[in-house]
């Protein structure tokens, strides 16, 4: 979290004793007392969510287009106490985006759109950035076109409001700039695939869910999924979304889309098991289309990127892999295919804490143990008790550390334990298991300080994290003046997103008010702040006289978004009347 730091049922399978009169050959005994433990290692995975009162998860293991074990663990309903089982339906979050892109492929097989053409050709709103966006560039995320959520979290929108493509499209259609240059760099960009569906209207004459259900879902005998562009419809044995809160309790998490494209498919197991298997058979499509959709994306230099059409292409423990994950409020979803071995693993979760990706590999490692390779080693987080540290040695931990130039690990104290703070996010408390090792609770990392002299400071750290192990160094942050931080004041207005930001100091520090909220800004450098979720990154431009009139932020999927300062008469002065 820190460095990122900063969605036709089957039943579930019983093995039982043949029908066949007489005694079971060695063989089939061992077939069926292997599979028997590997079903076990698997339910032993989902053991924290198989709770009746916890959300938790469906998965499916498929091999050679068959369902080997397909399971439901925790409640679909917590409030109902509705169990999930494989027939549960559950919102896909961005594995939406992959039959996004196998739309987008049946129409250019059809000949009826190429993917080098320029998106405007479709969607002729979208602002002339003075150089084409093709609808290639859109399925590989090199476009440069901002993401959506990012923007519509800038512009004051929540997760429980209802958010249309009308509402997308209005926000997408005032951008007067980009990331990037089309195709000189990879960003996931939910806006390209919601343009790619408004490609598939213009172009097929029907809606994507229309589309989808003719051209895919109906020849593929998925019967129980479609993509959902109201977000009020009735789903039959849908499974609702919870993330667990600090108090370790869960609470529902509203989705409230209605818009399709980048997320927003149903689906359930059994459905994409016959998905699936369309890779290997291509009877929807056919094999020459699906094996253009999985061709890695180029960028303008020529040097391939790691994500095709939809899909995520790399390699596990010497074995091709193709998968792709998606998290919308607390679902949390991943199909995972290992392409040569004909195998995958579906995993479809309404827990927000359960990591599918991460569920899907350790599957794959039960079934697929005799193929791969031996893992690499990796430095683990054995579990370790916490300790008591002094205070003042504490104190030597204080500061600010650089991990990359314009990200910060800040550490703060808070009574007697540490608190960390990322670029970008929110706080963290840390416990200590040494002298000089700090760990949080929200995810497996550790920071491990240098041993300091009596009455000195740490000027160095580890993050140890994912495997890997990040130097920190610490840095000296000047903090602006009270005459600086007053020259920053005032109202800044978007265009791009049509609202206002005003900027005040509070007491000694300076302060951001968005559309139904407010930050505290944290400075990083000259004239550059940090801050919380969605604005992230914050920097004045100024002048040598010591004006600043523009603002700039950059949130990860929008960069470089301009705000430029206003004035506003005050209610009931002689001017606004």
């Amino acid at each position: 979290m820190l460095t990122r730091i900063l969605t036709v049922g089957f039943a579930a399978l019983c093995l039982s004793t043949p029908t066949v009169v007489g005694a079971q050959s060695d063989s089939s005994s061992s077939a069926i007392s292997s599979n028997g433990l590997r079903e076990r290692a698997v339910d032993q995975l989902f053991a924290r969510w198989a709770e009746p009162n916890s959300p938790g998860a469906v998965i499916a293991v498929l091999q050679d287009g068959k369902i080997m074990y397909s399971q439901g663990y925790g409640a679909a309903n917590l409030e109902h106490g509705v169990p999930n089982t494989p027939a549960t339906v559950f919102h896909l979050a961005s594995v939406s985006k992959q039959f996004t892109a196998f739309a987008i492929y049946q129409l250019a097989y059809e000949g009826k759109l190429s993917l080098d053409d320029d998106v405007r050709k479709y969607v002729p709103r979208l602002h002339d950035f003075g150089t084409p966006i093709t609808i290639r560039q859109l399925l590989h995320h090199t476009s440069g076109v901002r993401d959506q959520w990012n923007l519509l979290a800038l512009a004051g929108w929540r997760l429980d409001d209802e958010i249309t493509e009308d509402d997308v499209a209005h926000l997408l259609f005032q951008q007067t700039d980009l990331n990037f240059a089309p195709g000189d760099q990879f960003l996931y960009s939910n806006s390209g695939y919601t343009l790619l569906a408004m490609v598939v209207k213009q172009v097929s004459g029907k809606t994507l869910p229309g589309f989808a259900k003719e051209r895919i879902f109906d020849p593929l005998g998925m019967s129980h999924t479609h993509f959902q562009d109201k977000y009020g419809r009735v789903v039959k044995d849908r499974a609702y979304s919870y993330a667990r809160q600090p108090d370790g309790r869960y609470q529902y998490i509203a989705l409230t889309y209605s818009t399709v494209g980048p997320s927003s498919l149903f689906s359930t197991v059994g459905d994409l098991a016959h998905w699936d298997e369309n890779f290997y058979t291509g009877e929807v499509g056919g094999l020459a289309l699906l094996a253009e959709m999985q061709q890695k994306g180029k960028l303008n230099n020529g040097k391939d990127i790691n994500y095709a059409s939809g899909l995520s292409i790399g390699r596990y423990r010497g074995l091709r892999t193709v998968e792709h994950a998606g998290g919308d409020a607390a679902y949390r979803t991943n199909i995972l295919r290992f392409p040569d071995q004909h195998f995958s693993v579906v995993v479809l979760a309404n827990a927000g804490d359960l990591n599918p990706t991460a569920l899907s590999f350790r599957i794959a490692d039960i079934y697929l143990k005799e193929l791969l390779k031996p893992a690499p080693e990796k430095p683990s987080l054995e579990d370790k008790p916490e300790v008591t540290v002094d205070p003042k040695l504490l104190d030597a931990y204080v500061g600010d550390y650089e991990l990359r130039p314009g990200f910060i690990i800040s550490i703060s104290k808070d009574n007697d334990h540490l608190v960390t703070r990322a670029t970008g996010q929110p706080s963290f408390p840390m416990y200590a298991v040494s002298d000089t090792a700090f760990r949080l609770r929200v995810v497996p990392a550790e920071v491990v300080f240098d041993a300091v002299a009596q009455g000195g400071t740490a000027q160095n750290a580890v993050l140890h994290q994912n495997g890997a192990n990040l130097p920190l160094k610490r840095i000296t942050i000047t903090k602006p003046a009270a005459d600086r931080l007053k020259a920053y004041e005032g109202h800044y207005y978007s265009a791009e997103l049509g609202v206002i930001y005003d900027v005040f100091v509070q007491k000694t520090v300076l302060m951001v008010h968005y559309p139904r909220g407010a930050l505290d800004l944290r400075a990083v450098g000259a004239d550059a702040f940090t801050t919380g979720f969605p604005i992230g990154n914050l920097k004045f431009a100024c002048t040598d006289d010591g004006k600043c009139n523009t603002l700039l932020i950059d949130a990860g999927r929008v960069k470089q978004l301009r705000f430029d300062k206003i004035s506003l008469d005050p209610i009931g002065s002689k001017s606004s009347q």
